[in-house]
């Protein structure tokens, strides 16, 4: 099974996260299918919109599949893995196209921050929002910077610092959510406001947004070099390990 569902509604590309598991963890696979489908959103004309779902009744994404995260032994390995992630969410910001993601269940660390990256974020009642890594012994520099860019400080201090899931109201104010749909017509919900914003006129839009996004893109390349340091003293001092056991164990 593909662990990305892509096809079209009209003009509006879907990619649908498809993992076996129906909190889908992000691994390679996903990782990679999610890159090519923004390049293609990108360079396909008859592309005018892209959404970002989990699908209906399964979440957005739950974050780093922990069975490969596990797998990250050495400075050399976390430095990789690190550039991956920053390159995945660098993919998503640079669709010049409307991006919206369309979040029902869980949306976790990489889940969550996918979801920065999209212009447009549609959530449900039964979404839960989180982001737990500091709790857990797992830095989490770069969703600060995310969060911090698209919300403010005061939001990003309650979603990191806070280390809880974020009640949907609260998410609603302060626009992680721009919209609140029904479980069950999250991905329908998400199509149609792909839709109306790929509605509008092409070259303002995709100028304005290129604009707009290409200081947090450089400044995710700026931090990269700093996120390795943390992620490294987190690893090679056994506190992710640690959670990564005590999970995998479970």
């Amino acid at each position: 099974m593909a662990a990305l569902s892509v096809y079209t509604r009209g003009d509006v590309l879907v990619a649908q996260f498809n993992r076996e598991k129906h909190v889908n963890p992000l691994n390679r696979e996903l990782e990679r299918a999610i890159v090519e489908t923004c390049q293609s959103a990108q360079e396909e004309p008859a592309v005018k919109a892209m959404v970002l779902t989990g699908g209906v009744h399964r979440s957005f994404c739950v974050g780093d599949d922990l069975n490969e995260a596990s797998e990250l032994k050495t400075l050399a390995d976390i430095e990789e893995f690190i550039d991956r992630i920053i390159a995945l969410f660098v993919a998503i910001l640079s669709v010049t196209k409307p991006t919206v993601a369309g979040i029902d269940g869980y949306a976790i660390g990489a889940g969550l921050e996918m979801a920065l990256c999209c212009d447009w974020r549609v959530g449900t009642p039964t979404t839960k929002a989180l982001g737990w890594e500091l709790k857990h012994g797992l830095a989490c520099p770069i969703g600060a910077y995310l969060l911090e860019r698209s919300l403010g400080r005061a939001a990003m201090s309650d979603i990191v610092f806070g280390c809880e899931i974020v009640p949907v109201g609260w998410a609603a104010e302060h626009k992680l959510f721009n919209e609140v749909a029904d479980a069950k017509d999250v991905v329908e919900r998400a199509i149609s406001r792909a839709a109306v914003l790929g509605a509008s006129p092409d070259v303002t839009y995709r100028q304005t947004k290129e604009s707009v996004n290409r200081s947090l893109i450089a400044g995710l390349w700026e931090l990269a070099p700093i996120a390795k340091n943390i992620h490294a003293e987190g690893f090679l001092n056994n506190s992710a390990q640690a959670h990564f056991s005590r999970v995998l164990r479970r």
